[in-house]
C-alpha cells in the first residue's frame, strides 16, 4: 500500500549517518509517550509521513516538541492553511524524493533557519489544541489547575478563544479563499533565496 511504501521508505533514511528512525513492527516497539517527547525533542526536523490515512498525528506532536515538521504526504494538507501560512513553520516533501537527497537538503538548512520555523510553530500550535469540555476535569481539581497552568505559560485564551474550535469556524467563514498551498504543491525554505519559504513542484521546480 501507499502507506507502507512511505513507510518504508522512511524506515531506510535510518541507515544514513546523522539520522534517527524509530520504525517498529509491534505495539510493544512502540516508545511511550516520554520516550517520544525525548526522541523528538533531541531532533531539529521531525519526519511525518502518512499513517493509514493521508494524515497522521505526528505533524501535530511535532509543532510541540521543539522540531520543524516535515510531511511526507503528497494528498495531506494540513488543517488552518486559510489561517496560517504552513510554510513558514513546516516542511512538505514529496513522497516520491523520500531518499539521501531529503537527508542533505535538511542538512544544509541553517540552524537559524531551523530556529525561525520552530518559533513560527510555537506562535500557531496553541490553534490546533481542542480544549477539554469542562465535565472532563469536574471533580478534578488536578485536571482544572493543569488547565489553568497551560492557558497561563502556553495558551491564553485556550479555553474561550484561540482553540481549534474558533479556527474551524474561522476557517468555515471564509471557506471560498484558496489556500496558497494545493494537493501537488509543496514548500520548504529555498537555498537560493536565502532559505525563504518557497512553493515548489514534485520535482522542487518553484512555481
Amino acid at each position: 500500500t501507499e502507506a507502507a511504501d512511505t513507510r518504508s521508505k522512511v524506515a531506510r533514511l535510518g541507515n544514513i549517518p546523522g539520522v534517527a528512525i524509530h520504525a517498529f513492527s509491534t505495539i510493544k516497539n512502540m516508545l511511550g509517550s516520554e520516550q517520544l517527547q525525548e526522541f523528538m525533542g533531541n531532533a531539529r526536523f521531525c519526519l511525518a509521513p502518512r499513517g493509514r490515512a493521508a494524515w497522521s498525528v505526528r505533524f501535530f506532536e511535532t509543532l510541540w516538541a521543539g522540531c520543524v515538521p516535515v510531511i511526507l504526504s503528497d494528498h495531506y494538507q494540513p488543517p488552518f492553511a486559510q489561517l496560517f501560512d504552513l510554510s513558514e513553520f513546516a516542511i512538505k516533501w514529496p513522497v516520491s524524493k523520500i531518499d539521501e537527497s531529503l537527508v542533505q537538503y535538511l542538512q544544509s538548512i541553517p540552524i537559524e533557519v531551523v530556529e525561525k520555523y520552530v518559533q513560527a510553530a510555537q506562535r500557531v500550535r496553541c490553534w490546533y489544541l481542542f480544549p477539554p469540555p469542562e465535565v472532563a476535569w469536574l471533580g478534578s481539581w488536578e485536571a482544572r489547575r493543569e488547565l489553568d497552568l497551560l492557558e497561563e505559560e502556553v495558551c491564553p485564551g485556550l479555553s474561550s478563544s484561540r482553540n481549534a474550535f474558533q479556527a474551524v469556524v474561522e476557517v468555515l467563514a471564509r471557506k471560498k479563499r484558496a489556500t496558497r498551498a494545493g494537493r501537488h504543491q509543496f514548500y520548504m525554505p529555498d537555498p537560493g533565496q536565502n532559505f525563504k519559504s518557497a512553493i515548489v513542484d514534485e520535482d522542487l521546480n518553484p512555481l
